[in-house]
């Protein structure tokens, strides 16, 4: 009697351990990247600064630079999307927020403390481009260091749009 109690907890625990096991694989995701360019050694550089060919992430959103024109856009955890990268010499003074709540920004000749006066450059990404016309979104991008970096935000339908927002995001995409 003892053993048939033993056998029967032990057939307990690994019917438990094996569920468990399954759960965890059920829950994976595989994503299935849609830009598969050949690599440059490096992504886009911005204003000096290249940034590696790697994974950046901010929250639930990520670029994965495949070359210094492509990248993986990967937004909220939608399906990612390849977007042609074109980083002009065009630049804007633009406002980034820092943590240490110093700063050298003024607006209107009052200190701005929270925040730093930066650089950013013009930049378009293309989606589609395998059909005739792809969407062209516009934003500016600062690059803080080769493994991070901010943009005013994704998205804008237009330059104008892109020029009307001066502030940087809250927080950087940063190297994984």
């Amino acid at each position: 009697m003892k053993n048939i109690i033993i056998r029967i907890i032990i057939s307990i625990v690994v019917i438990l351990v094996i569920s468990a096991c399954s759960k965890d694989e059920e829950e994976s995701t595989t994503i299935t990247y849609t830009c598969t360019g050949s690599s440059s050694g490096s992504g886009p550089t911005i204003g000096g600064v290249t940034l590696k060919e790697a994974t950046y992430t901010q929250g639930s959103n990520s670029f994965t630079f495949v070359n210094s024109t492509s990248a993986n856009h990967v937004y909220s955890g939608q399906s990612p999307f390849c977007h042609t990268i074109d980083v002009s010499s065009t630049t804007a003074s633009m406002y980034r927020t820092n943590s240490a709540n110093t700063g050298n920004a003024t607006m209107g000749e009052v200190s701005l403390t929270g925040y730093d006066n930066v650089t950013a450059y013009y930049t378009t990404m293309k989606q589609g481009t395998w059909i005739s016309s792809p969407t062209t979104y516009h934003m500016y991008i600062y690059a803080d260091t080769d493994s991070s970096f901010y943009i005013n935000t994704f998205g804008f339908t237009t330059k104008a749009k892109a020029d009307a927002f001066y502030m940087m995001k809250d927080s950087a995409y940063t190297k994984q």
